[in-house]
């Protein structure tokens, strides 16, 4: 276990620093303004402590005045590099991690939904934003300090040479002691650190469903037993913390035990040395103040060094999604169809959403034509949605081949494929902004006169200009602002703004009132106008209208053809949709 731990938390580490070449010029930069702070910062305390030597020792005032110019210029000079370094160390860390951010984005995006499957999203956004800021320790006070501590020390070293050869040697056993306490513990604090991080991810899971379910929490009156559920989470984050905690004030407790025993023993050399007339009574100070100089940047790093269990944990969890495998690849290079070569052709495809399980679709074959309207119906769970999810490549298929004008999809760029497609799902999802910016998502681009005709022909305009910010109103956490059917038509105006030649809709008339319907309805027949169109549905009054039906049963197709003539046969179609018929 010891070595597995060892393995992770060094790769993570080792898998942190090619992010920092790109700014190694900024890196250099922090580390010169850090060694040279530290090393103003020895030098005018020595400088102080000579005076403070020299005046003990008699020296004379004229003597001592003329130094007190360098003394402002050192601590002015240490002011001024001190401030460059947090500055410019702090600068490269935002940089490394806006970067950071946007290429683990671009993982999560080659990833989902599948990794969804496996994952809560709380613990993706875990890792999206509070593992990907605990990283700033790394980039901002471990890379550039551990080598300003190396530097700083060297050269306070031959300064503290300069006073006599004696004092480095007993200072170098101390420096590599203070580096190591952090080194004796780590094991612990790697398997601390990866606990601490994984409570608090549940914790944060938790807290998210929460604040998602809120109306069923409360609907359900169930606000106590969820705050009790929060309680033991809030529980065991503390004690994994706490034991964190305890770690933390034992290396603290080593770190102060040997910095000062190192104080002292350079105390002792030092009285040593003047005793036996090896060095003159003024330089005491100024040995015992460079001292404690050059320990400060070790102490430094070393302290640093007591969160790399933290640090490794949110390093690991962060390249485990940096690390996963897409879900499809992306090499296709093939052109895309030309004009209006937009049939689809799914040729024998079986697929299934794990090795270990049984397959969704079984062997299913069926076409829909440039410009043709097909509903795949049947009961939940037949794999009407999975035709959906592989036509738009989010998984591929494990057997035979989708095609869009003769050309197979995995052999298309995903961006160019995605072009192609637009969709109006079930569950609508509006941005937490504007009206008018969520409808442009179908068409970042678009001006406002082509969101307005988009939404007047999605049949939502004048109920966006009735709002009191009209088009600028903000849609709310999820469009909880709107109802259902009229989120759905803002779907529908994104899906005609953009204006792809594919439209797929999913269950976009689920759960919908007579007059929501009506005006849904009315907005999708201006969509599918011309364009090739796959609907998934339950609801007769939503398929009755398809140029073609495709009929799945436990994955398989039972029968296809138009609704009127599949409600005349003897068959899967006709049991199944008879209750729908005598309801209506």
């Amino acid at each position: 276990m010891s070595r597995i731990l060892d393995s992770l938390s060094l790769t993570g580490f080792i898998k942190l620093i090619p992010y920092l070449r790109p700014y190694r010029i900024g890196m250099a930069a922090s580390v010169a303004c850090g060694t040279l702070h530290h090393l103003l910062a020895i030098a005018g305390s020595a400088l102080g402590a000579y005076l403070v030597g020299l005046a003990a020792a008699g020296g004379r005032a004229e003597e001592i005045w003329r130094w007190l110019p360098v003394l402002a210029v050192l601590v002015t000079l240490r002011v001024i590099m001190y401030f460059s370094d947090m500055w410019v160390a702090h600068n490269v860390a935002f940089q490394i991690l806006k970067d950071f951010r946007a290429k683990l984005y671009r993982a999560v995006e080659k990833v989902t939904p599948a990794y969804l499957l496996n994952m809560r999203s709380g613990e993706l956004a875990a890792a999206l934003m509070a593992d990907t800021e605990l990283l700033e320790w790394f980039f901002a006070h471990t890379a550039g300090t551990f080598l300003v501590a190396v530097l700083a020390s060297m050269v306070t070293l031959l300064m503290l040479g300069y006073i006599h050869w004696l004092l480095p040697l007993v200072v170098i056993p101390w420096i590599f002691l203070l580096f190591s306490v952090p080194l004796w513990l780590r094991r612990r604090a790697d398997l601390q650190g990866m606990e601490s991080r994984a409570r608090l991810v549940e914790m944060n899971s938790d807290t998210v469903d929460g604040v998602q379910g809120l109306r069923e929490i409360i609907a359900y009156n169930f606000e106590d037993g969820f705050l009790r559920r929060l309680k033991l989470l809030s529980e065991a984050l503390d004690r994994s913390l706490l034991i964190y905690g305890k770690r933390l004030g034992l290396e603290g407790a080593f770190l102060n035990i040997f910095s000062s025993a190192a104080m002292i023993a350079v105390l002792g050399a030092a009285a040593y040395l003047i005793v036996d007339g090896q060095m003159a009574f003024y330089w005491l100070p100024v040995a015992v103040i460079m001292a404690a100089n050059i320990f400060a940047p070790v102490l430094e790093i070393a302290a640093m060094g007591r969160n790399f269990g933290l640090i490794a944990a949110a390093a690991s969890r962060v390249f485990a999604v940096l690390d996963a495998k897409g879900t499809v690849s992306d090499g296709g290079d093939a052109d895309l169809p030309e004009g209006n070569a937009t049939d689809i052709q799914f040729c024998r495809v079986s697929f299934g959403y794990g090795q270990d399980l049984p397959y969704v679709l079984s062997n299913v074959t069926f076409s829909v034509s440039a410009g043709e309207s097909v509903a795949l119906v049947g009961q939940s769970g037949v794999g009407k949605t999975t035709c959906l999810n592989l036509l738009q490549r989010f998984w591929d298929v494990e057997k035979g081949q989708i095609t869009i004008g003769g050309v197979d999809l995995r052999d298309m760029p995903l961006d160019e494929l995605r072009n192609l497609i637009t969709i109006v799902p079930q569950d609508v999802y509006l941005f937490n902004t504007s009206i008018l910016e969520n409808i442009k998502l179908g068409k970042p681009e678009a001006s406002r006169e082509e969101v307005e005709a988009a939404a007047r022909a999605a049949n939502i305009h004048e109920f966006i200009v009735g709002l009191p910010e009209g088009y600028e109103t903000n849609a709310g956490e999820r469009g909880l602002k709107m109802s259902g059917g009229q989120k759905q038509r803002i779907a529908v105006a994104r899906a005609l703004l953009k204006n792809a030649p594919i439209l797929i809709m999913d269950e976009a008339l689920s759960s919908l009132d007579t007059e929501n319907e009506r005006l849904l309805q009315e907005s999708i027949r201006k969509l599918r106008r011309g364009r090739t169109t796959v609907i998934v549905a339950h609801r007769l009054s939503t398929f009755r209208e398809a140029d073609k039906l495709v009929v799945l049963h436990k994955g398989k197709i039972v029968q296809t053809g138009p609704h009127d003539v599949l409600i005349k046969d003897e068959g899967y179609y006709r049991d199944f949709i008879l209750p729908q018929v005598s309801a209506g």
